[in-house]
């Protein structure tokens, strides 16, 4: 089984259910791990449906595999411009490669930039960050209570 051909089944399949592709791996054994996302969310029912579509178009006849398919946690870093986009308006922590890490609301998604505004303080202002896409090294939602 090769990556390739399991990337385009996963993303015809996700397309079909107006949905990304975050993440994949095919591991030893044909052990397929997909995470996928939706702009309308992907509860467990549409996961299912994913899962057994890709299931449906991979031949288990011609070589046999496991497939895992799951939604990104929110404990898990942004890998693709969509999930950005997905988190407009959502506070995000930052971390850039030189190692600054920047907390604040996301505002706007560019292709190749976003701007964060961090929150304001009695000591400190508002302040807003345009960071471009390769200045990020890590960026997750940072959860709020």
């Amino acid at each position: 089984m090769d990556y390739k051909s399991v990337e385009n089944i996963v993303n015809e399949v996700l397309e079909e259910e107006n949905a990304f592709l975050v993440h994949l791996e095919l591991n030893e054994g044909n052990s397929i791990l997909l995470n996928a996302d939706s702009f309308d969310g992907m509860d467990f029912q549409r996961l299912k449906m994913v899962n057994r579509k890709i299931e449906a178009l991979l031949d288990r006849e011609v070589e046999d595999f496991s497939i895992v398919v799951s939604s990104p946690g929110l404990d898990k870093p942004l890998k693709v411009h969509k999930q950005y986009l997905l988190n407009v308006d959502r506070s995000l922590r930052v971390t850039l490669h030189d190692r600054e890490i920047l907390i604040g609301k996301l505002t706007v998604v560019d292709d190749d930039k976003i701007t964060l505004v961090t929150k304001q303080s009695k000591k400190v202002k508002s302040e807003t960050h345009i960071v471009a896409f390769q200045d990020i090294l890590e960026a997750k939602v940072e959860i709020e209570f």
